[in-house]
């Protein structure tokens, strides 16, 4: 080591410490600059347009009385449930249930979904509903740029291997399957499924990853619905409001839902 004055050793020692005071500085507001990025439309208001609920299906139309009885469904309230929907949100997706033959869902979770699928729709239809067993957590293939909190949520939300239709009436009508989404075949089901509903693992992977298999797996007519459009799903948010410009996406009004609906022979 150089014989330097003990003033110059210093002044070395103390512009090295300014530097990496400086950096952590620098870094802290990148950081603070891209979580203002991701949550900017939380202000600015939602890129995909919104859609009344009449434009989601007819029976929403208001009567003099409120809504018609053509939207009666059964259900029950989200409180205390994890990863649970809000009253409006579970009867929209009940009504939609109520036409349809076969529908599919990625994330099962608790099963509560699944079971007001089968209690609303025909009393022969098909629910197949999707999630890991938590023994096989090890198989989540999450990409280095998936949001790192959606990354535990999905570990969380997968600890079920019991669900809430286990034992009611609705369970005949549920095809429970335990896999990774990313390494399900859904080649039998292609141009099959009327309903499907996307809330699986809320990162930029998984969610591109489903929604591949649910347009393949959709019907002529059929109608794909995701959960979590907003800003503090950082993935999800970004990648329909992406996705937005390729389809003709809508934001249910006062929902986290965004719908896609296929048009006869389209895509």
């Amino acid at each position: 080591m150089p014989d330097w004055p003990a003033w110059l050793t210093i002044l070395l020692i103390a512009t090295n410490l300014l530097s990496l005071v400086a950096l952590f500085f620098v870094a802290r507001r990148m950081l603070k600059l891209r979580r203002q990025k991701k949550r900017a439309f939380a202000f600015s208001g939602y890129p995909i347009r919104k859609a009344k609920l009449e434009e989601v299906a007819p029976c929403f139309e208001m009567t003099r009385y409120g809504p018609s009885p053509a939207s009666e469904v059964r259900f029950i309230g989200g409180e205390g449930v994890v990863a649970s929907l809000s009253d409006r949100e579970s009867w929209v997706m009940a009504v939609l249930a109520k036409g349809a033959k076969r529908i599919f869902e990625f994330g099962t979770c608790t099963g509560k979904t699944a079971h007001v699928f089968a209690l609303n729709a025909a009393p022969d239809a098909e629910i197949h509903t999707l999630t890991l067993h938590p023994e096989d957590l090890a198989a989540l293939e999450f990409g280095l740029g998936d949001d790192k909190h959606h990354r535990d949520v999905a570990v969380e939300e997968s600890a079920f291997e019991t669900f809430f239709y286990n034992g009611q009436p609705t369970e005949k009508n549920i095809r429970q399957i335990f896999s990774d989404s990313k390494a399900y075949d859904e080649s039998a089901l292609r141009g099959k499924v009327d309903l499907v509903f996307v809330d699986g693992a809320h990162t930029r992977t998984y969610v591109e990853s489903d929604t591949r298999k649910a347009l393949n797996m959709l019907a002529d007519e059929g109608v794909i619905l995701w959960h979590d459009y907003k800003p503090d799903a950082p993935d999800v948010f970004a990648f329909l409001n992406e996705l937005s410009k390729q389809l003709p996406l809508v934001h249910i009004a006062e929902t986290d839902l965004v719908m896609y609906r296929r048009t006869a022979g389209g895509n």
